[in-house]
């Protein structure tokens, strides 16, 4: 509200100064106008305005007295009759009787004078462009170059912890040139620095955890088929059972700690032309019916293509959706594939309990099970993400049309 008063005020200020300019300009013209018609005889007068008019830029006539009510309004007509200059609402106009007769000197339009009488420096025009050119180069090129400088630093960071993002922590800190975001940057690269290290650790450490328990678990293994249970120890056979059913859990996990690693250090996988009908072949063998009490599985594969992918890979993290949706459905399980926008759509369908929209995204780090089972160790669904995201894709998880759980992974077409 203050604003808007202030700049009518403003505006209301200005007209009246341009007014009262424009009358102090205009009172000595008509002056010496008036002397010469007051020495020119009435009758002469059209001739003498038709000769001032070739020496004057606007236009110059002599108006009844009657026909400026049509022109004028009233306060203008009383000091126009008491021969007072007197201008028209927009300014465009000056009217001022002509003394001892019935007649108004009318000088206008000044808005449109003749150009031909006009300095280029003079149009209207050529005064806007100045005024913009003034502009552009004393404020927007400066402001332009700051905002470029600027953005293009954002952007090299932007990149920057996009890679971060992807996992690749060695990525290098660009080169900037703003003093604004230099304190970005260090946070940045110090920031890829620290998890690069930090990472590398954890990799180190559950490779060679891995590594090392395989011999005294082997060990263990060779021990326990030397021993041997009496027939009549019915407690200690079970108790030896039991020893072997660890032993080949641990296995499976130092198996499965390995394979995670190797795939966790690698940046890219090898990659070849992969034919999806013959992929769902394989795992057909892979998984044959084992009963009427299990799950049934059937693939649907809803159009012939293939991908650049890595076969071992997407045989592991396909075979591990594939078990662990067996393990959960109750009638069936269904492997379809889909085309999806740039890429395709390898989808595992069952009809068990579901996710919970809060575990889908947990469900899919490292040793984290939402139902502990005998067989599985958290890493399988792990596994699966990250194969996915070496091969530029991604792994999701959603209701299923079985009313189970879909689990979704997204690769790029070939």
């Amino acid at each position: 509200m203050l604003i808007a008063s202030g700049l009518y005020l403003w505006a209301s200020l200005t007209e009246q100064g341009e007014e009262q300019q424009i009358r102090t300009q205009l009172q000595g013209t008509h002056h010496l106008l008036h002397a010469r018609y007051a020495d020119t005889p009435q009758t002469d007068w059209p001739q003498l305005t038709r000769h001032l008019q070739m020496q004057f830029a606007y236009p110059l006539e002599v108006m009844s007295l009657a026909k400026a009510p049509h022109v004028l309004d009233v306060p203008s007509l009383q000091h126009l009759d008491q021969g007072g200059l007197v201008l028209s609402p927009d300014g465009h106009f000056s009217y001022q009787r002509l003394p001892g007769s019935a007649d108004v000197l009318v000088l206008g339009d000044f808005s449109e004078p003749e150009q031909a009488d006009l300095a280029l420096y003079d149009s209207e025009h050529v005064d806007a462009a100045v005024m913009i050119s003034i502009f552009i180069i004393a404020i927007a090129f400066p402001l332009y170059f700051l905002v470029y400088r600027l953005w293009r630093d954002v952007y090299a960071l932007g990149h920057m912890a996009l890679a971060i993002q992807q996992g690749e922590l060695a990525v290098a800190a660009p080169a900037v040139s703003t003093h604004l975001v230099r304190p970005l940057r260090e946070a940045l690269s110090s920031m890829a620095t620290q998890l690069h290290g930090a990472m590398e650790g954890q990799r180190i450490l559950s490779q060679a955890v891995a590594h090392e328990t395989r011999t005294p678990l082997a060990r263990m293994r060779f021990a326990l088929a030397m021993m041997q249970i009496a027939d009549d120890d019915p407690e200690g056979a079970a108790l030896l059972n039991g020893l072997k059913t660890d032993v080949a859990r641990l296995e499976q996990l130092a198996s499965a700690g390995v394979t995670y690693a190797q795939f966790g250090r690698s940046r890219h996988v090898t990659t070849h032309r992969l034919d999806v009908w013959r992929l769902f072949e394989a795992l057909e063998q892979r998984f044959p019916a084992v009963g009427d009490s299990a799950a049934r599985l059937s693939f649907q594969p809803s159009h012939r293509c293939t991908l650049i992918a890595n076969r071992d890979a997407l045989m592991l993290a396909l075979g591990n959706l594939i078990g662990n949706a067996r393990r959960h459905a109750v009638s069936q399980v269904v492997v379809s594939l889909h085309a999806a926008g740039s890429g395709v759509v390898i989808a595992v369908d069952d009809d068990g309990p579901g996710v919970a929209p809060a575990d889908r995204e947990r469900i899919f780090q490292p040793y984290v099970q939402l139902q502990r089972h005998p067989d599985g160790f958290g890493l399988g669904l792990a596994l699966v993400h990250i194969i996915a995201t070496k091969h530029g894709g991604s792994a999701d998880v959603c209701d299923s049309v079985l009313g189970g759980a879909r689990f979704r992974v997204l690769l790029p077409h070939a």
